[in-house]
């Protein structure tokens, strides 16, 4: 007497439908993740230029100060643009463009001449790579005032 099921021909093929339907879905959960991946790949790249782009503004900031006020003295005679072109390990890439105006301040009543500067820092250049995955820039801008804090 055998005590085989009555429905054992009915049950052919359904390990390997079980199977399929697993490899399917590790499958997509291994895109996805893949997916994730290069996701976060290129979050972290974009953080990484927008704080060297904003390293870039600031030392573009600190130069151009440098220039109105050298060794403790106020000159206050070198309010020009200017454009620098890093070569620096951390900085290889990236560009300051520094804008520099002339502006009123009163102190006590009395008017003098102060300076805002505005420096934008760039890394990156959109033209390179033009393939898949092409470059992008990144800016950051800051913006700062001086005067010389003395009354005439």
């Amino acid at each position: 007497m055998s005590l085989k099921p009555a429905s054992h021909r009915h049950q052919r093929g359904s390990a390997i439908m079980i199977a399929l339907f697993v490899i399917v879905i590790m499958a997509l959960l291994a895109a996805a993740m893949g997916r994730f991946l290069l996701d976060s790949g290129e979050k972290h790249t974009a953080e990484v230029r927008g704080v060297r782009a904003l390293m870039a503004a600031q030392s573009g900031l600190e130069i151009a100060l440098y220039r109105l006020y050298p060794s403790g003295q106020w000159i206050g005679q070198t309010c020009a643009p200017l454009t620098l072109n890093f070569t620096e390990a951390g900085l290889v890439g990236c560009k300051a463009i520094v804008s520099c105006t002339p502006v009123p301040v009163s102190t006590a009543g009395i008017t003098q001449t102060g300076y805002r500067f505005s420096s934008e820092g760039r890394c990156g250049d959109p033209g390179v790579n033009s393939g898949p995955n092409p470059d992008f820039a990144v800016s950051r801008t800051l913006v700062a005032e001086a005067f010389d804090g003395v009354n005439p």
